[in-house]
């Protein structure tokens, strides 16, 4: 016994002497004793850089203009929109690494108004989606000020996708409105009561464009068109004429930068 435990002890040495590393540990059980602290790292890491990212004020990312006031940070920011619209979100990290851009749920409230939706930086603009919930005469007077016709009504909303800004602005989406009660503006005249209407846009192969219709008779009301450039149209149809004399020879279009 005791000369096999020598044999066993001489042919250890024998091995150390040829290849020094023998005796210790393999490389591998270092290296997995070492990957809980290199995770940790890595994640202490991306929790500094989002904090930093998350203090960065909302003015970098949305710019304001003569009619936009904007305050808080990129992760929980707020602008108000011509003294009417409130816009608030929240950034979304995990959707942001997702996408590879600048991700937030956002939600805006005024009057009537509540709708809610995602946003992300695109291009040169955003790119709206999952736009749900309820507007009213505030949000058409407020993001198209420029209209012959001031109606109170309201309206549920549901797009699929809005992207505004760049090169590639398109549509997808419906709407329902209620029965609404129209004003010509800088005209005298009673005001002009309208039945309920709903409408879609979808997006095509050259420009977004759908039908504003009433909702009961199907009647088409009025049209619009969205180019890849932003150059946005909005006019009445021959029904819309005979019922509103006022809308004679009008029609809205105006640029999205």
């Amino acid at each position: 016994m005791e000369q096999a435990m020598q044999s066993g002890m001489t042919a250890q040495i024998a091995a150390a002497d040829v290849d020094p590393m023998a005796l210790q540990e393999p490389p591998v059980v270092k290296r997995r004793l070492r990957r809980p602290t290199v995770l940790f790292i890595t994640l202490g890491l991306i929790a500094y850089s989002l904090a930093l990212v998350a203090q960065i004020p909302a003015r970098s990312v949305v710019h304001e203009n003569d009619r936009m006031r904007v305050g808080g940070t990129i992760w929980h920011g707020e602008a108000v929109l011509a003294s009417a619209l409130r816009i608030e979100w929240h950034w979304t990290p995990l959707a942001t690494l997702t996408n590879l851009r600048f991700t937030a749920d956002w939600r805006m409230t005024g009057g009537g108004t509540d709708l809610i939706g995602s946003a992300a930086l695109a291009s040169k603009g955003f790119a709206l989606s999952g736009i749900s919930g309820q507007a009213d005469e505030l949000t058409l007077d407020t993001l198209a000020p420029n209209l012959p016709l001031s109606c109170r009504f309201v309206a549920a909303v549901a797009i699929k996708y809005l992207v505004v800004g760049g090169s590639d602005q398109m549509a997808d989406g419906s709407i329902r409105t209620s029965n609404a009660s129209c004003t010509a503006r800088g005209i005298a005249s009673p005001p002009l009561e309208l039945s309920a209407m709903s409408g879609a846009i979808s997006n095509g192969p050259q420009f977004s464009s759908g039908t504003l219709a009433t909702a009961v008779s199907h009647q088409a009301m009025f049209e619009i068109r969205l180019t890849r450039a932003g150059s946005l149209s909005f006019w009445p149809t021959t029904n819309a004429v005979r019922m509103i004399p006022p809308l004679a020879g009008w029609r809205y279009d105006t640029i999205i930068p």
